[in-house]
């Protein structure tokens, strides 16, 4: 059986627990207050947003519907027209998100700033349980509550026709015509540029032009066709589901039925109207598709799987499950195996009066020539602690334009490898360890993880040590073409001197001061060479500062809010609390229960909510849970 990429939280990598963790957990903050509460004078808040406002990583739509169903809709209505059942209770109706006049107006930053802080005048409260991401997930879900599907694929037809030879088929600016204008055409899948965007603003472009190269559609295109080619340039910016689901490893089910297309409902599952599920096996790749292909179907009730069915696909490559139970609000995922590389659907959540669905999977032919590979942007943080040893923490991410799955020459060999800076030593990773995702090679390390095709998808975070003695001539090779780079270190005492970085000023949040430098894009087979030198003075990106500095990094926008959060501590201060993280696991793993794969889901799901009432530290919650995730995957076979 197959395994599938959707990312159940209970499972969830540890990227975004990090980014959780910088977060209040206090769900009481996310409630909205009753007709005729007294607000308080200040009400707990993510502090306001300073700098650009845009996104690290792509966000998810579909991420997004599952919060906004928890968090949103019982006031917003279930599909953002300002009904939602408190909606009456209200003193002031809430704003009707899915209404034309109101989405065309908004930009993606601004709809963030109002979910981080907030709208208390109007009794919405600040959302400080969420993580900065899953704030982006909810503002791409927002979009798509006013663009019906159809407007989308009318979209993009207009697209492909009028805008890819420019921009590019994945706009990024990199189409057939480009290297011929006198300007660069715009990159749409750039997240900084976009996120201060609204849709009326990308109609207007659409329909005035942009001098001297992009020419005017008013005339060509009707009105409807140009807001449909605005929705889909604003869809470029925002990950499928599919995609994002695909960038992460997820476990495989811990049940499955045999093959056949009845379905088999888990102990929790939720009885509900039946339906149809149908989808299409297609070769983005322009192959052909195997006629002996088979296809999974799962679901899940609030992010716990509790459905499960196999059938084969018919000679057209189509598929379908019959009689499926499909209760409102449950997510239904496929999946299948290509050429030994799982694949999946996109993610969709069951409405009410919902009967049929369609989850058609697009598979790829691979490759193993890494040059389809290049690195949108790589952050790199400099940490100091112990008197002779500097930390740096790196942060990749990579996208793959081709059409292609990346994979290794052959098997046991890495898919992707990188080289370290001479004199480097502790490596350690965010999600994984040498000997099994990774394995050491000359020089560095390589990735056995293949990599799909997709702007963005893999998001790669490691950390190392190096000799420091006030001084170090630090260089990292470039083996892969970089489109940016960012570099953060403390604010004062420490001197970073390069002929390839620019100076980007200092940056003050929640008491952290540091020091940004960025470089323009290096290509691959070259290096990036600097000199570092002194020590910094007072808090400034010592150890110890790394918590404060990743809320403050949540709210400018920076990339190394993930670094900022992962440095591997092993505070002894803290010993007692892992003691009660051990105290809890004999508890809930005895004897050979902890080889069961269910009672190791509930054992993380105890320990989160052991977490979230405050008997757990963070770094004691942190380390038990990421080795709980790490048995459960390799019981699994992951």
């Amino acid at each position: 059986m197959s395994r599938f990429y959707f990312l159940p939280r209970t499972l969830a990598p540890l990227l975004l627990l990090l980014l959780l963790s910088a977060c209040s957990f206090s769900l009481a903050e996310d409630i909205t207050p009753p007709p005729g509460a007294e607000i308080p004078a200040e009400m707990p808040s993510q502090p306001p947003p300073s700098g650009p406002l845009y996104p690290l990583i792509s966000p998810n739509p579909a991420e997004g519907a599952l919060i906004y169903t928890d968090k949103c809709a019982p006031c917003h209505g279930p599909s953002g027209l300002g009904d939602g059942p408190q909606a009456s209770q209200l003193p002031n109706p809430p704003a009707a998100l899915a209404a034309l006049e109101v989405a065309r107006q908004s930009t993606p930053a601004e709809w963030y700033s109002l979910v981080t802080q907030g709208n208390l005048d109007r009794f919405m409260p600040p959302f400080n349980s969420l993580s900065d991401r899953q704030r982006w997930d909810v503002v791409a879900y927002l979009y798509t509550l006013s663009i019906p599907q159809e407007t989308l694929a009318q979209g993009q037809e207009l697209y492909k026709a009028n805008c890819a030879s420019c921009h590019g088929l994945q706009g990024s600016g990199d189409g057939s015509e480009a290297a011929s204008l006198q300007v660069a055409p715009t990159n749409f899948t750039d997240q900084e540029r976009m996120a201060s965007r609204s849709p009326t603003q990308l109609f207007e472009a659409i329909s005035a032009g942009i001098a001297p190269a992009m020419p005017t559609f008013d005339t060509k295109l009707t009105e409807d066709e140009r807001w449909a080619l605005a929705a889909y340039l604003r869809s470029l910016t925002f990950a499928s589901p599919a995609e994002i689901a695909r960038s992460q490893e997820t476990p495989v089910p811990l049940t499955t039925s045999e093959a056949g297309s009845t379905g088999t409902p888990l102990a929790s599952a939720t009885v509900g109207e039946n339906g149809t599920i149908t989808g299409q096996v297609v070769n983005a790749s322009g192959g052909d598709v195997p006629a002996d292909m088979t296809i999974d179907l799962y679901g899940f009730d609030e992010m716990r799987q509790t459905y499960t069915a196999t059938t084969a696909i018919d000679p057209d490559g189509s598929y379908t499950f019959l009689d499926v139970e499909m209760p409102v609000g449950r997510a239904f995922i496929t999946s299948t195996e290509y050429n030994k590389v799982a694949y999946s659907s996109d993610i969709a959540v069951v409405e009410a009066g919902t009967t049929k669905l369609d989850l058609s999977i697009p598979i790829r032919e691979t490759t193993t020539d890494s040059s389809v590979l290049s690195v949108d942007r790589m952050h790199i943080l400099f940490e100091y602690g112990d008197p002779d040893t500097l930390r740096v923490i790196e942060l990749w991410i990579l996208s793959n334009l081709s059409d292609r799955t990346l994979v290794a020459t052959e098997e046991g060999a890495p898919v992707v490898t990188y080289r370290l800076p001479e004199g480097a030593t502790n490596l350690q990773f965010e999600d994984g360890v040498l000997g099994e995702r990774y394995m050491e090679t000359p020089g560095g390390f390589g990735d056995t993880d293949v990599v799909r095709p997709g702007p963005g998808l893999r998001q790669l975070v490691f950390s190392f040590e190096m000799p420091y003695r006030s001084r170090l001539e630090f260089v990292q090779p470039i083996d892969l073409p970089v489109n940016a780079v960012v570099i953060l270190g403390p604010e004062e005492g420490v001197k970073v001197k390069s002929n390839q970085l620019q100076d980007a000023g200092t940056r003050q949040m929640q008491d952290i001061s540091y020091h940004m430098y960025t470089s323009d894009r290096l290509e691959a087979g070259s290096e990036l060479a600097m000199t570092i030198s002194g020590r910094p003075k007072g808090t400034s990106l010592v150890a110890g500062s790394s918590t404060n500095l990743v809320i403050g990094l949540l709210a400018f926008g920076i990339a190394l809010i993930v670094a900022g959060a992962w440095l591997f501590r092993r505070n002894r201060a803290e010993r007692t609390g892992i003691e009660a993280a051990e105290e809890l696991d004999e508890e809930l793993l005895p004897g050979e229960a902890a080889e069961d794969p269910e009672t190791l889901l509930d054992a993380i799901l105890a320990l989160d909510d052991q977490y979230r009432a405050g008997e757990l530290p963070e770094e004691a919650y942190r380390q038990r849970r990421s080795e709980l995730k790490a048995h459960l995957k390799d019981m699994l076979g992951s």
